[in-house]
Order: structure tokens, then sequence, then C-alpha cells
């Protein structure tokens, strides 16, 4: 009877063992699903905004995430397309000195920041200068140089003071027939921001997002860092890479983007509000700020300001400053000190 009760107890050991190791191989696949699951990313390439966006997200649930982004920024991008003539944009633009124009709560925002932005650079960011764009061919691709008597002319159409928002019924009137607004120096950062808010909404795990010079890192772990290059002006490749932590955005203007040569003067498409002529002190300027609309206007701004002003507003704004001259040196603000590495000097 004795020798029964052991090799019952021994058999039922032997059993617990199997489902033991059973159940310890099912939590190990489990935990590797998982593992797999929460850190593998899910890439996608658009193009919006009149730019082709890298889309890279990493976690659980990173389909639907890029799914919502994709969204997002087209959603915005039909908004403030001045291309498309169904956005709010084209019908305020088109309804200048007629009419005032019902449009969406994100036109009404992104216009208050822009009339915000104007008054902090004094001037040197102006959502009015699409009259200049026009005149000078970077609308239409039909390049040319204009002379000081048109030019003038034209600045009359860039008072950012004939912008009327009413944030109550959500209407915008341009005050004169001819004022164009352009939202091509904030609408790409601006959209940026939406993006950031959907990330952290969503608990993704990682995200890396391009959006044409517009770059933003984001990281459940804040204090994770990431390399982010800054494209060289005159040669393939880059001339400088950043290393940032999580929620960095990451704004970039230069001459090469867009631009026509005649005899022998390279005129790019970042024109300087005040003067209506393009700025010429520089190659390329970037912006590092933790808002993406703040940092898409300050690298229009420091490339119109130059090295040196540039690097003293940068300071006041406490945000980062990387200019490229004519000569491709590369100056940058003491803050970065420690956070920039000079890559090529061409």
């Amino acid at each position: 009877m004795t020798e029964s009760v052991i090799f019952v107890e021994r058999t039922l050991t032997s059993r617990n063992k199997k489902v033991l190791l059973v159940l310890t191989l099912i939590i190990v696949v489990f935990l590797l699903w998982f593992f797999y699951r929460s850190n593998a990313s899910t890439t996608s390439q658009i193009y919006s905004m009149n730019t082709i966006i890298d889309i890279e997200v990493s976690g659980m649930n990173r389909q639907e995430i890029v799914s919502q982004i994709t969204e997002e920024i087209n959603n915005l991008n039909g908004l403030f397309d001045d291309f498309n003539p169904k956005s709010d944009i084209s019908l305020i633009n088109n309804k200048a000195g007629i009419i005032s124009v019902k449009v969406s709560p994100d036109t009404i925002d992104i216009l208050e920041k822009s009339k915000e932005m104007y008054t902090k650079t004094y001037g040197k960011f102006n959502v009015m200068v699409g009259p200049l764009m026009e005149l000078w061919g970077f609308k239409t691709g039909d390049y040319r140089v204009p002379s000081k008597e048109q030019i003038d002319e034209v600045l009359k159409l860039t008072d950012i003071n004939d912008l009327i928002i009413d944030k109550t019924n959500l209407t915008v009137f341009l005050k004169k027939k001819g004022e164009r607004l352009d939202l091509g120096g904030i609408a790409k950062g601006y959209t940026l921001d939406k993006v950031y808010a959907i990330l952290k909404e969503n608990n993704a795990k990682k995200a890396v997002i391009n959006m044409g010079g517009n770059v933003l890192v984001y990281s459940e772990n804040s204090k994770e860092t990431f390399n982010v290059g800054i494209k060289h002006p005159r040669a393939d490749g880059i001339i400088a890479v950043l290393k940032v932590k999580s929620g960095t955005f990451i704004a970039t203007s230069g001459d090469y983007e867009r631009y026509f040569e005649e005899n022998g003067k390279r005129y790019c498409h970042i024109i300087d509000p005040l003067t209506g002529y393009p700025a010429d002190f520089l190659t390329s300027a970037t912006a590092v700020t933790n808002e993406g609309y703040l940092g898409d206007v300050l690298s229009t701004a420091f490339f119109i300001l130059g090295e040196e002003k540039s690097l003293v507003f940068a300071k006041d704004l406490a945000v980062g400053s990387v200019t490229v001259d004519g000569n491709l040196n590369i100056h940058y603000s003491t803050d970065l000190s420690g956070v920039i590495t000079i890559e090529n000097r061409g």
C-alpha cells in the first residue's frame, strides 16, 4: 500500500513538471512575440504638403498610429495648400478684398500663431508674402528678377494688419484684392505638432517623422537620443549631425530647395518680407526647438537674419541655431555644444 502511494505521487510530480515546462514555453513564446510586436516598426512614405514625407513608428499599435498620422497630414494639407482651389487658404486668397471666409478651427489656430510669430521675428516671418512669391515666379516656375518699382508696389500687399481673424465666428478676411497668404514657412511644423500629439495619445514606443526638412523624433523613453543629420547645402550627404532627445523638432531652410540663377547670382525662394528680395546671407539655417511650428518659422527667420543676428535671436528665445554661410562655415548656438558634430565642411 505504501509503495502504491509513492508511485502515484511520483507520477503526479512528473506530470507537473511537464505542465510547468509547457507553461514556461508558452510564456517565453508570448514574451518573444510581445517583444517583437512592441519593438517592430512600420514605415510609410507619402507625398503631401508639396514634399515627400517619411513616417516610421514602432510599438504595439504602430499600424493604427501610422494611419492616424497619414490622415491628419492629408487633412491639414487639404486646409493649408494654396495650390488646392478648395483649401481654406485658397478660398481666403480668392476672396481677398471681397468677403470674409468661413474656415476650420485649425486654420484659425495656424493664422493666429503666424501673426504672433510675425511680431516675435520683427516682421522677418510673414505669411502675407504670397504676392512676392508670385512676383518672383516661385509659385508658377516662371522665374524672373523683378524691378525695384515692381517689388515696392507688391510690398503694399503684404501688410499683416490686413489679415483679419474672427476667432468667434471662425472667419478670415484679407482687406485688399491681390493679397495672398502663403503658409509654406509654418504649415509643416504646425502639422508635426499634431503628429506629436497623436504619438503621445496612442502611447507609441518610438517614431521618426521626416517632413521635407522638418524632422520630429519621439520615444516613450524621454531620455533616449537620436542622431539627426543636417543636409549639406552644396553636396550630397550631410554637413553636421545633431544628437537630440525625444520630443525635439529640427527644421532646416536652405537656398538649395527652390532657386534659380540669373547673371551668375542665385535667387532662392526664401524672401525677406521687409525688402521683397530673396535672402542671401546663408546657404542653410536650422532651428532646434521643442515645438514644431516654432522651429519651422525660426529656420526661415534665421535664414533671413544671417549668422550673427540669428545667434542672438536664438539665445533670446532659448532655442538652438545652426547656420551655414556662403563659404560653408558652420556656426551654432552655445547650447548645442556637445550636441552637434561637424561631419563635412565641403
